[in-house]
Formats: structure tokens, sequence, C-alpha cells
């Protein structure tokens, strides 16, 4: 009786240890089904802030700096776009936080974050602008992920 409940023992600690190891892979497989869905959403974050400095002008120093809502601008639901700092008197930087950026489908939306800071000095030239896009495999964190794990990838262009 003694050897059946210590064989029993070593064969549930052996089967618990295999099973540990086989869910960590699980975790790990899916994490890397959906990384590329989180980077192509940071990329096109980013292409979607170069198109708005770019043509657009969204992000233009001249401009007057607001909250605002731009619709359809790379073929994307509403882009909310927030300041941080209206109006600051050269040399500052002057940061833009695009709040949130949608891609795809309704049934199946992938995020990007994205936040432009442009380097003013004291005549008003740009020395330098930083685009950061941050993006998700699922929709924008604080609302209720449709896909798990919620996984983030960015991507930073600077010139």
């Amino acid at each position: 009786m003694m050897y059946a409940v210590l064989f029993i023992t070593v064969v549930l600690t052996i089967s618990m240890g295999i099973l540990t190891v086989a869910l960590r892979q699980f975790s790990v497989s899916g994490i890397s089904k959906e990384s590329p869905r989180a980077l192509y959403a940071a990329d096109a974050g980013l292409e979607c802030a170069f198109y708005a400095e770019a043509f657009s002008r969204y992000f233009s120093t001249t401009s007057p700096m607001n909250d605002q809502t731009y619709a359809g601008l790379c073929d994307t639901n509403n882009i909310r776009v927030r300041i941080a700092n209206p109006n600051p008197t050269p040399p500052a930087t002057l940061t833009w936080d695009v709040i949130e950026v949608r891609f795809g489908l309704e049934t199946d939306l992938v995020c990007a974050k994205v936040s432009i800071k442009k380097n003013v000095d004291a005549t008003g030239h740009i020395t330098l602008t930083t685009i950061d896009s941050r993006g998700y495999n699922t929709e924008c964190p604080g609302t209720t992920p449709k896909r798990l794990p919620l996984v983030e990838r960015g991507l930073t262009a600077t010139y």
C-alpha cells in the first residue's frame, strides 16, 4: 500500500511538471501568434502619422492647437487628437497624443496609440520630430479586449 501511494505521488508530481511546461509553451505560442498583429498596427499608426504630417498638416506648429477629431484619416475610424501642451512659447516641445487609431473590421480590430513630439527653437523652427507608435493586437487598452493575451509592440521614428 505504501509503495502504491509513493508511486502515485511520483507520477502525479511528474505529470504536474509536464502540464506546467505545456501550459507555458501554449501561452508563448499565443503571444508569438499575436505579436505580428501588434507590430503591423504600430507600423500602420506610424504611417498614418507620417501621412497626416506630410500631406494634411494636422501637426503644424503654426495652426491653432486644440483638441480635434479627424474623420476618415488613413481609412480608419475617427481619430481623436489631444494636445498635451497647447500654444507654448518657443523654445518648447509641442506634443500631440493621438488617442486611438483603430484599423480593421468591427469584428477584428487592431489599435495604435501615437504620440508626436516636435522640438521648436526660439526662432520657431522645428529642430527634432519624434513619432512614437504603440500597436496592440486588439482594441486599445482600457476597452475590453476581445483577444487574449493583449500584446503591445512599438515603433519610433525620429527626424
